[in-house]
């Protein structure tokens, strides 16, 4: 018997979609201004939020944060703000040393 062909993931057809990344590596997390900004230039440049998306890297891309784009100048001015930015190397949110919530 003859199994039916399996449907299309959503990270399938957004790789298809914007199939041009722009790499960004960062191992920390990002503070939340700078991840309002690199969201707000990814925005600026694909003309909204819906043209465009994020993924992890993995493979020859693991460390990355790989932005997708429609078109290869998209990602070649995500290339050049990253840089330019240095979002990259900025430093990680400060620790949080206080007091922890607990139950009871």
């Amino acid at each position: 018997m003859a199994r039916p062909k399996r449907s299309w993931n959503s990270h399938e057809i957004k790789c298809r979609a914007f199939p041009f990344v722009a790499r960004m590596r960062r191992d920390e997390p990002f503070r939340s201004a700078d991840d309002a900004e690199w969201h707000a230039a990814a925005d600026r440049i694909a003309a909204g939020s819906d043209q465009w998306f994020c993924s992890a890297g993995w493979k020859a891309d693991y460390g990355f944060k790989l932005i997708g784009f429609a078109t290869q100048a998209q990602a070649d001015e995500m290339q050049r703000w990253i840089a330019e930015s240095g979002i990259e190397t900025r430093p990680a949110p400060e620790r949080y040393d206080g007091p922890q919530l607990t139950v009871g």
